[in-house]
């Protein structure tokens, strides 16, 4: 805010720089110190809001603040999905193939954090490590059957 009011300050010095800033009014060519905006921004500095259609007889304060404080989770969600599981936007033009999309990056982003939980490993760590195996060994456990699958490196390898 200080800096801000510094710039205002600035601009109102050196009217060359006519540019519109928070603190300023300008009426007719005349640039000066918006006061009240001052001083009403430096009684609300520091306080902090949330907005929500909930009733207030469902959900209390803490509730809502907390659930406000797990965002970051969905903003890690999307880091994964589009860095480490590569996903990108693809324009589909159907309904079908747009939920069908949505529902394939959802699966993987599943995916990925089920084999985190499970092995306690990133899924950016899993992902490299995974690409340098070369035999696959595959069980069913409903019928016990096993694949074995050979992939192409250990081919030329």
């Amino acid at each position: 805010m200080e800096k801000q009011i510094r710039k205002a300050k600035e601009v109102i010095e050196n009217p060359g720089k006519n540019k519109k800033l928070k603190f300023t009014t300008t009426k007719a060519e005349n640039i000066k110190l918006n006061q009240l905006l001052i001083d009403k921004t430096k009684k609300i500095l520091g306080i902090k809001g949330y907005y929500t259609n909930l009733d207030e007889s469902l959900v209390n304060n803490q509730t809502i603040i907390a659930q406000y404080h797990e965002l970051y989770r969905i903003e890690q969600a999307f880091r994964v999905t589009k860095n480490d599981l590569q996903t990108r936007p693809i324009y589909h033009f159907t309904p079908d193939a747009i939920q069908l999309h949505l529902v394939i990056c959802f699966m993987a982003l599943v995916i990925s954090k089920h084999i985190e939980l499970k092995t306690g490993v990133s899924i950016k760590k899993f992902l490299t490590e995974t690409k340098k195996v070369k035999d696959e060994r595959l069980i069913n456990r409903i019928t016990d059957e096993e694949i074995t699958i050979r992939s192409k490196l250990s081919d030329t390898v």
